[in-house]
């Protein structure tokens, strides 16, 4: 009886998958999904090359005040005798410390208030606001977006959603005149100017980043990486490829880095039983020693479940003995041979590493 041809595992291009068909990984086609990861990512990004390894992620950048066409933009706190945070003031045109109202309608550089709101409406307290250039000014509540066109003074004011809004001050970021930004719902994309609003993470990692109320949450855009860093401080944080439209979480306070690939359908049919005779791996010059593990399950979904849980055991500190059936270690080089003779009807590899590692 034939065996089967060697499969070939390509690393994934689009990071940690869900909802898009665990059983996709069959026939030997790549770049196989990734039902989870930490810390691991792409590497050659700016080259295209699928090269796996760890990484670390970049400090995040300091946020200044904003300043919309030479105003000063307040909104927290703005009314002290009220104690109102529903308002938008914007200061005089080259004078940010002049937020004194005026009757006098052609003085086009006199201070302005606002509200998020229509006519008649009372709006929401305000949570952020993106200044672009000299023409738009995203506004965000926890519910709604917004954007103003123009200036405060004579501009036009117009909403963009009454569903959608954001989570904190700082949980947006600008990549040219796309803004990225945290939503309750996920993390969304649109124009500068208002235009495109639509949801990102939503058919990727819904269950990760749905229901976020982090007012703490920061997003910062890199060129270098060409991803967004998307940093919470209640649950793990997330990186964006914004090239490959993939996920990666990140944890800035370890080295450890963990990799699952698959799941593989190890047999011929679609409940036999196939057996892992022999693995091959080609470790990058210079990379740390990589473990590998082999998780296994009945179903494609039962063994991306527990390559999840083994992980989140031993990120937690916990025993995770009883989630893998064989292991070795890969050190730097390639075509390094194991023979883990596995037997299994579905099964992961999860690779892991504690400093910097990459494989080809």
């Amino acid at each position: 009886m034939p065996r089967n041809p060697p499969m070939q595992i390509v690393f994934p291009a689009a990071g940690v998958a869900r909802r898009i068909g665990l059983r996709d990984s069959t026939g030997g086609r790549g770049p196989f999904p990734t039902p989870w990861s930490y810390n691991v990512r792409l590497e050659e990004s700016l080259t295209h090359r699928l090269r796996g390894g760890s990484f670390t992620a970049v400090d995040a950048e300091d946020r200044v005040d904003p300043v919309y066409r030479d105003r000063a933009i307040t909104f927290t706190d703005v009314d002290k005798v009220l104690n109102r945070t529903n308002v938008i003031t914007a200061s005089r045109q080259g004078d940010s410390s002049d937020t004194a109202l005026s009757t006098d309608v052609s003085d086009s550089a006199r201070p302005v208030i606002f509200q998020l709101a229509l006519a008649d409406e009372t709006g929401p307290d305000v949570l952020a606001v993106v200044p672009h250039k000299d023409s738009f000014m995203l506004c965000f509540t926890a519910t709604e977006t917004w954007v103003l066109i123009g200036d405060p003074a004579a501009g036009t004011l117009r909403r963009v959603s009454d569903k959608v809004g954001i989570v904190g001050a700082n949980a947006w970021c600008v990549n040219h005149d796309t803004v990225y930004f945290l939503s309750s719902y996920g993390l969304y994309m649109v124009g500068a100017d208002g235009s495109g609003l639509k949801p990102v993470s939503e058919d990727r990692v819904p269950e990760d980043l749905t229901g976020i109320t982090d007012s703490g949450a920061a997003l910062d855009y890199y060129h270098l990486d060409r991803g967004v860093y998307i940093r919470l401080t209640d649950s793990p944080s997330w990186f964006y490829d914004t090239v490959r439209d993939g996920f990666w979480p990140f944890d800035t306070s370890t080295g450890n880095s963990h990799l699952l690939l698959g799941p593989f359908h190890l047999g011929g049919q679609e409940n036999s039983y196939g057996r892992i005779l022999n693995l091959q791996g080609n470790m990058a010059a210079g990379s740390a020693d990589v473990t590998w593990r082999i998780v296994t399950g009945d179903t494609a979904e039962a063994a991306a479940a527990n390559g999840k849980s083994a992980i989140t055991a031993a990120v937690a500190g916990g025993d995770y003995s009883s989630y893998y059936s064989a292991s070795g270690v890969w050190s730097a080089g390639r075509s390094h041979i194991s023979y883990p003779r596995t037997r299994a009807i579905w099964c992961c590899i999860w690779l892991s590493a504690t400093s910097a590692w990459a494989y080809e």
